[in-house]
């Protein structure tokens, strides 16, 4: 591309940015609004030059070169900046800014390429050398003058040709720029500013790189290279050099003027770096032209003549002035004379009047001080009058307030809150004036106040002793207390608490202002309140009394014990009577007949409930229920009345009371305001931020620390004083709650494990809350009723293994086996689906009892099988095996079905799993022993035709021929046959129908069981009997005398 089109193209994107990015320094609103108009942020700086350029981040490895703008500007406060612009179509766009110190190095690589180290570094060529050229030198001059700390120069010179620069401070240029400047001889590029060529270097420091002043003026000569110079500034920025040179002159460009010396070249640079950088001359060619008003050559002629007259006019102005000066000169001499004399006179007249003022200052200075000092002591008059006005406000009541004081009512609510305020002014008064004391009308008030808060402290004492008394009086007597399901409930405090807690801000002005009394009138509290307690508690107790002795009155009148229902051993509640015609202390099934074991077995079991082992429970409240009614009732009254307590008598800090009374994500803002408190609250602040008692005395109170968050050491009535009045107050209540246990258990221990429920449940409710005394109760009462119970459960364990089992004769089904799903159903009536102790303690239980029996009844059918196995001729062995098997049939046939129908009527569903593992237990051990139950009793009718079959099946597991074997042989199969005939099978079968009901008379539901149970054995042997004949004795032709419909028709004859 030819330099003409370089330089047009230059031009155009020089006017480009000129309308969108840099306006210049003196642009109006309008170029800015318009320059803002097309979606830009313009910036008040004058663009010096711009080239266009390919630029290669080093920083970000090998990639496309990007077109960009490089652009040099000054603002107005003479800042330079480097900007880096890319073109968006015709939108040009600032990516990049840097100053001049942010230039670390400068490398000119070829003639149209360069590389700048800015924050990192970056390659640009262009297509123009000449451009290049410029650019850099001006860049490189701006560094160099105006850097703090110029950049190195790498590939350049300094002067002397073949120099280069790593790093030197002075004015250099690019290597190339250099070389071609000297071969083309005259053309040759000025310096930078402030470079000397005969030096190679800067002329001074950078301190001293200013503009120098000029000591001489400018001739016509001067003023011709000064032309040059503009005209050659204005067409390097693309501006119409025509506009410059004025009519019939030969234009600048043309005229050549080369530059001899140093001298003259240092002084073209500094003018032309004074016209770049000087305000006046920041402007543009262009403006700069308008700014006279020429508009073409016309006006720049029309401009250079009117200079010129002007110039002249004031030429000969100057001198006429100066001829007509000389004329005057005598009579100003004269005038000055005159004046001089006059001078003199006043200074005269001056010196007295300093001496004057002089002697005058002392007294000045004496009166300015006396003045000072009344001030000050004025404005301290001033302020002393308002304190003692303010003192006196505030020790001051009318005499209103004071008859409020000895007058106003007690009994309402709104009669104590204006005795409490007027009492909360009062106690202002006496605890915040303590430094009046030496005046006598402050004194005298203290007095009279005193006086009237002594009285109001023995009307107070009076008032709430009488109150107190006659309160808790009336919760005594009053006889129309409720009573849930015929226990009498605790309910008198209720009612006091109700009533009393309105003079909570009175009681807390005895604690103040007469610590005594307030003493005397917590122990008059407690005193009565003691009473009323002991009255109610002992009407609770004996309340229980019938549920808890129930059972001792239904022996007593001659009934069962309801109690052996469920327990295993029957001496429980054997103090109040036995099960009649049963030995106390154990069951022995030795030397009693079936009819005898068949009459305990019945009043252990209940006529009604004797044959499906069901479980029917009572409607009647059980001593465990009549426990959690009482216990219920005790637990919230004590609670009540520790919170109740802590409240009337204050021995909840005021923090705490109010991070009680709010929801938990309040407390936190509210912190702040709380700790202005303190940690004991005033009767002042009582009343001044109107703190009430926290109330809600039913629930337990966390513990709070000073920061409202749940502790284990700090709680709400912590102190001694609150120990030592609950003490005093429930000084009978571990002896009620411990009569209440005893008489629960006395005639059935099994009532502790639900008693163990209630007492959880008012632990788990006490968790984590400051009812230290309660919780200390109810742990002692935890205690004793595990021990209570652990102790029922043994004597039940030592019953099943104290149980001698005889097999000699047929006794029928144990006590245990139908015990056992009523214990179950008892004790999980008293305990039900709960999370505390008592469910872990019942579960045990379960586990324990169950093992007994299981290993009770499996060794003996072991024992029994043993015993057979060694002894096979002895008929008792084998008949005690045989009574050994129909005791555990019976046994577990009562045992699965006590299970079963508990688990249909009245199991819940968390307890199913538990109980399943129970039945398949019992279900397993009766399959095993109906096995060898039928194996047994068919051995006499079917005894040696299963031996025959089973010999054959074992010959033929061993691949032998039955008839090979003479013990197998046809004639040995006859013979069987014939002693297995028709008439023969049918009475063996009727004889073991006999004896199966004889075996099971005790137990009739069980014999259709066991009955079937053989049906099926049968015919299952007979369909094995058949198959074998088939297989190995077909040639023989032999077969059964009787055929299965037969066998079917006589098992069902019975």
């Amino acid at each position: 591309m030819s330099s003409k089109a370089e330089t047009a193209k230059a031009k155009a994107i020089a006017d480009l940015l000129r309308q969108q990015v840099f306006i210049g320094v003196e642009a109006s609103n309008a170029q800015e609004n318009a320059a803002k108009s097309g979606g830009q942020q313009p910036r008040r700086e004058r663009l010096l030059n711009v080239i266009s350029v390919m630029e290669r981040d080093n920083a970000k490895g090998s990639g496309a070169a990007k077109p960009r703008l490089l652009c040099i500007t000054v603002k107005r406060n003479r800042k330079l900046r480097l900007h880096k612009v890319k073109m968006n179509n015709t939108i040009a766009e600032i990516s990049k800014t840097w100053s001049m110190d942010d230039v670390k190095a400068i490398e000119f690589k070829e003639p149209t390429r360069f590389s700048l180290l800015l924050n990192h570094k970056y390659d640009f060529s262009s297509s123009d050398a000449a451009l290049v050229e410029g650019f850099v030198q001006m860049l490189v001059g701006f560094c160099n003058k105006y850097g703090i700390k110029p950049p190195r120069y790498i590939n350049t010179v300094s002067g002397a040709p073949g120099a280069v620069s790593t790093g030197s401070t002075g004015t250099v240029r690019p290597k190339s720029v250099f070389n071609r400047a000297a071969q083309q001889g005259p053309q040759v590029v000025p310096p930078m500013p402030g470079y000397d060529p005969s030096r190679g270097q800067m002329d001074g420091s950078m301190a001293e790189s200013q503009v120098r002043p000029r000591t001489q003026g400018r001739g016509p000569g001067d003023q011709s290279a000064l032309m040059r110079r503009m005209t050659k500034y204005v067409a390097d920025h693309g501006g119409d050099v025509s506009a410059l040179v004025p009519m019939g002159m030969q234009p600048v460009e043309e005229v050549p003027a080369i530059p001899t010396d140093a001298n003259e070249l240092e002084e073209e640079a500094d003018d032309v770096e004074e016209m770049l950088l000087d305000e006046a001359f920041m402007l543009s060619a262009d403006e700069l032209v308008g700014n006279f008003g020429w508009r073409a050559n016309i006006d720049a002629a029309q401009l250079e003549s009117r200079l010129l007259g002007e110039l002249h006019k004031l030429e000969s102005e100057n001198v006429r002035d100066m001829l007509e000066a000389d004329k005057q000169v005598p009579k100003l001499i004269k005038e000055l004379d005159h004046a001089i004399s006059h001078l003199e006179q006043m200074e005269e007249m001056l010196k007295f009047y300093s001496l004057e003022l002089e002697s005058m200052d002392d007294d000045v200075r004496k009166i300015q001080t006396e003045n000072e000092s009344l001030k000050v002591e004025e404005a301290n008059q001033q302020r002393l009058l308002v304190e003692l006005e303010k003192i006196l406000k505030t020790i001051t009541l009318s005499e209103d307030e004071l008859q409020v004081l000895r007058n106003e009512s007690l009994e309402t609510t709104d009669g104590i809150e204006r005795v409490e305020r007027v009492a909360a002014s009062l106690k202002r008064m006496l605890g915040t004036t303590p430094g009046v004391g030496g005046l006598e009308a402050a004194h005298e008030k203290m007095k009279k106040y005193e006086f009237y808060s002594a009285n109001f402290s023995t009307r107070v004492y009076d008032y709430l002793k009488v109150m107190f008394q006659f309160k808790i009086d009336g919760g005594i007597n009053d006889k129309g207390r409720p009573a849930h399901r015929g226990i009498r409930l605790i309910s008198g405090p209720e009612q006091v608490h109700r009533m009393m807690i309105k003079y909570a801000g009175l009681t807390l002005w005895l604690k103040e202002a007469k610590p005594s009394a307030d003493k005397e009138l917590q122990a008059l509290y407690i005193q009565c309140m003691n009473m009323l307690y002991a009255n109610q508690t002992k009407e609770l107790v004996d309340s229980c009394r019938p549920f808890f002795f129930r059972y001792r009155h239904d022996v007593s009148s001659g009934g069962a014990n309801p109690i052996a229902e469920f327990s295993f051993s029957t001496n429980v509640g054997a103090s109040a009577g036995g099960i009649p015609g049963v030995p106390g202390r154990r069951i022995s099934l030795d030397g009693l007949s079936g009819a005898a074991h068949h009459v305990i077995a019945s009043a252990v079991k209940g006529d009604s409930m004797a044959s499906a082992g069901a479980v029917a429970p009572s409607n009647e409240m059980q001593p465990a229920e009549a426990f959690a009614i009482a216990l219920d009732n005790v637990v919230a009254n004590v609670i009540a009345e520790q919170n109740f307590i802590s409240d009337l008598f204050h021995y909840v800090p005021p923090a705490h009371t109010r991070a009680a009374r709010r929801q938990p994500q309040e407390r936190k803002a509210a912190r702040d305001e709380d700790s202005k408190l303190g940690e004991n609250a005033t009767f002042y602040n009582w009343v001044t931020h109107r703190l009430r008692p926290i109330e809600h005395w039913d629930m337990p109170r966390p513990k709070l620390d000073s920061k409202d968050v749940v502790t284990q050491t700090v709680h709400f009535g912590s102190v001694k004083e609150v120990k030592s009045m609950l003490d005093l107050l429930y000084g009978s209540l571990v002896t009620q709650v411990d009569s209440l246990v005893d008489m629960g258990t006395r005639f059935d221990p099994s009532q502790a494990i639900g008693m163990l429920v209630s007492v959880s449940k008012a632990l788990d409710q006490c968790k984590g809350s400051d009812q230290g005394f309660l919780i200390n109760v109810l742990e002692r009462c935890n205690d004793k009723l595990e021990t209570t119970f652990q102790s029922y459960i043994s004597e039940q364990a030592r019953a099943i293994e104290a149980t001698k089992l005889v097999t000699k004769r047929r006794v029928g089904a144990l006590p245990f086996a139908r015990i056992f799903p009523k214990f179950i159903a008892h004790i999980e009536n008293l305990v039900g689906d709960t999370g505390y102790t008592a469910r872990a303690i019942a579960d045990s239980t379960y586990s324990r009892i169950s093992r007994l029996i299981f290993d009770t009844l499996e060794s003996l059918l072991r024992e029994a099988e043993r015993n057979a196995s060694n002894n096979v001729d002895d008929k008792d062995a084998q008949k005690e095996q045989l009574n050994t098997h129909v005791l555990l049939l019976e046994n577990m046939f009562v045992l699965v079905a006590g299970l079963q129908s508990y688990r249909t009527h009245s199991c819940r569903p968390y307890f199913v799993p538990m109980l399943d593992t129970y039945l398949d237990h019992a279900q397993i051990v009766q399959r095993k022993v109906m096995r060898a139950y039928i194996k047994d009793v068919l051995r006499r009718p079917m005894g040696r035709l299963t031996d025959f079959f089973d010999a054959v099946e074992r010959c033929l597991a061993a691949n032998k021929d039955p008839m090979s074997t003479p013990s197998l042989a046809k004639g040995q199969l006859k013979k069987v046959i014939q002693a297995h005939s028709n008439s023969s099978m049918r009475e063996n079968l009727k004889q073991l129908a006999k004896r199966v009901d004889k075996h099971f008379i005790d137990e009739p539901k069980l014999r259709p069981i066991v009955w079937q149970a053989i049906t099926n054995d049968v015919l299952s042997n007979y369909q094995r009997f058949v198959t074998l004949l088939a297989r190995s004795y077909k040639s023989t032709n032999l077969s059964l005398e009787f055929t299965q419909s037969e066998l079917k028709g006589w098992l069902s004859e019975r």
